[in-house]
């Protein structure tokens, strides 16, 4: 799964959850994963070998907006323009949005990226 190996590379201190946020009046940040385009093989790899591009948006959500910015930067400056092995990129799609305050007072941002994987 995309998402675990995403939470493996943002900070152990982060109240990182896969797939929903928890109680709407908890701290949290969750990574959704979207199918993305369908896969394609890619030039020069192994017979057989394709890219996946996924969509992962992130929901970050607190009580303190000045939190909330610091963990904003903190997956933005971790995962944009990462790659390695199994990620081809990771690429940030447009800009952070500030989603506004939800029923319980809590900010909330959203940050979307597009990825490509090596399958």
């Amino acid at each position: 799964m995309i998402a675990d190996k995403i939470k493996a590379l943002l900070p152990a201190d982060l109240p990182v959850t896969i797939g929903d946020l928890p109680s709407p009046n908890l701290e949290a940040i969750g990574l959704l994963e979207y199918d993305g385009s369908a896969n394609t093989e890619y030039f020069g790899a192994r017979s057989g070998s394709t890219v996946f591009n996924p969509i992962l948006k992130v929901v970050l959500r607190s009580s303190s907006y000045p939190t909330l910015q610091g963990w904003v930067e903190t997956i933005k400056s971790t995962l944009h323009r990462y790659h390695d092995d199994t990620f081809l990129s990771i690429m940030l799609v447009g800009s952070p949005m500030y989603l506004g305050r939800n029923e319980q007072k809590f900010h909330e941002f959203q940050i979307v990226f597009n990825i490509s994987v090596k399958e």
